[in-house]
C-alpha cells in the first residue's frame, strides 16, 4: 500500500504525533470498534490544516473524532486515518466586559474544561452538559442539548476546514437544527459567548443537572449516549420501552433498563451487536406506532443504509 508508506514518511517528517494499526475502541465512549491504518493526534490548528491539506490531495480515506461520543465504529474497523483531536485544546480570551464573556476554544477542547475555565472566571452558561464526555467540536456538530438547552445558544463564530480553504461563520438560526449544524466541514475552533453568572448559582446548576443526569441516564456505563434523536411527536426512550424492550440484550450489548435510548456495552459487545439491537428497536417501533427513529449515532466503517431507512 503506497499510500500507507508516503503517509508514514510525511508524519515523520513533519514530526507529527501518530500511531499505526490502532484499535479505535479506547477512543470511544462505548469502547468497541476495530483499527484503523493509521490515527494522528493533531496538537495545533496548523498541524491538522496541514495533514488535512495532505490527505484530501491524496483522496486518502480519513474521520475526525473528538471524544468519542455518539460513534459506533465496526467490528472490522475503519481502513483509513484517523484523526483524533483531544490533543487541540486550549482557550483564550477575545473580550470581559463583567457581563459577557467571549472566548475562542479549539475544537478538541472537552466540555468540562471549558466549564472550569469559565466558572474561576465567574462566567457559566455549559453546564447542562456537566458530565458529557464531548469535545467543542462534537457539541457544535450535533448541537449537543439538554433539558430544554443546546449548544447553539453560546455560539457566536465557528471555524471550518472545507474545500481546502479556512473560512469563518457566523452562524443564523438556519443553520442549526435538532441534533445538527448543518455547515459542512471540519470545526477548528468556535468563539463562545457566556454570560456573567453568580457562583452559587453555577453550582447549583452543576448540581443539578447532573443529578437528574445520574438519575435518569447510565451515567456510570459504557454507552455512546443516545441512540435515536427525539421524533417530534414524543421520546424515543419513552417509545423503546412502549415495545417491550427495555433491558433486551444481544450478545454483550444490551438496551439500558434505566433509560431505554442508551445501548449499553456490557463487557465485550461487538458492534454488530449494537446495530441489531439499533434495528430491532426501529423495526418494532414503527411496527407499533408508525413513527420513523432517526439515529443519532454517528457510524465509522459500518454500511447504515438499514439503519436509516
Amino acid at each position: 500500500m503506497q499510500w500507507l508508506k508516503e503517509l508514514d514518511r510525511f508524519f515523520i517528517e513533519e514530526g507529527f504525533e501518530f500511531l499505526r494499526d490502532v484499535p479505535l475502541a479506547p477512543y470511544t465512549t462505548i469502547k468497541i470498534g476495530g483499527p484503523a491504518k493509521r490515527a494522528i493526534f493533531p496538537r495545533s490548528k496548523e498541524e491538522l490544516i496541514k495533514t488535512l491539506d495532505f490527505l484530501i490531495e491524496r483522496q486518502i480515506p480519513h474521520y475526525v473524532i473528538g471524544g468519542g461520543s455518539n460513534l459506533l465504529v465496526a467490528d472490522s474497523g475503519f481502513f483509513g486515518v484517523v484523526l483524533i483531536l483531544t490533543k487541540m485544546k486550549g482557550f483564550k480570551i477575545i473580550t470581559e466586559d463583567g457581563q459577557t464573556l467571549v472566548m475562542r476554544v479549539l475544537s478538541g477542547t472537552k466540555i468540562n474544561e471549558i466549564i472550569a475555565g469559565a466558572r474561576k472566571l465567574g462566567y457559566g452558561g455549559f453546564e447542562f452538559l456537566a458530565g458529557v464526555p464531548a469535545t467543542l467540536g462534537g457539541a457544535i456538530r450535533m448541537n449537543a442539548g439538554a433539558f430544554g438547552i443546546t449548544t447553539s445558544a453560546f455560539v457566536r463564530k465557528v471555524e471550518i476546514y472545507e474545500g481546502n480553504a479556512v473560512k469563518e461563520i457566523i452562524p443564523s438560526d438556519h443553520d442549526w437544527t435538532y441534533r445538527s449544524f448543518k455547515v459542512p466541514g471540519i470545526i477548528i475552533s468556535a468563539e463562545l459567548a457566556l454570560p456573567k453568572t453568580d457562583e452559587r448559582e453555577i453550582q447549583r446548576r452543576l448540581r443539578d443537572f447532573w443529578e437528574r443526569r445520574r438519575r435518569t441516564q447510565p451515567v456510570a456505563e459504557r454507552t455512546f449516549g443516545s441512540t435515536f434523536k427525539n421524533p417530534p411527536c414524543c421520546y424515543a426512550g419513552a417509545l423503546i420501552e412502549e415495545v417491550g424492550l427495555k433491558g433486551f440484550r444481544i450478545g454483550n450489548a444490551k438496551i439500558s433498563e434505566k433509560h431505554a435510548n442508551f445501548i449499553v456495552n456490557l463487557g465485550e459487545a461487538r458492534a454488530q451487536d449494537v446495530l441489531e439491537l439499533i434495528y430491532l428497536a426501529k423495526t418494532k417501533v414503527y411496527e407499533r406506532f408508525q413513527i420513523f427513529l432517526e439515529p443519532e449515532v454517528k457510524f465509522l466503517g459500518i454500511d447504515n443504509e438499514r439503519l436509516c431507512n
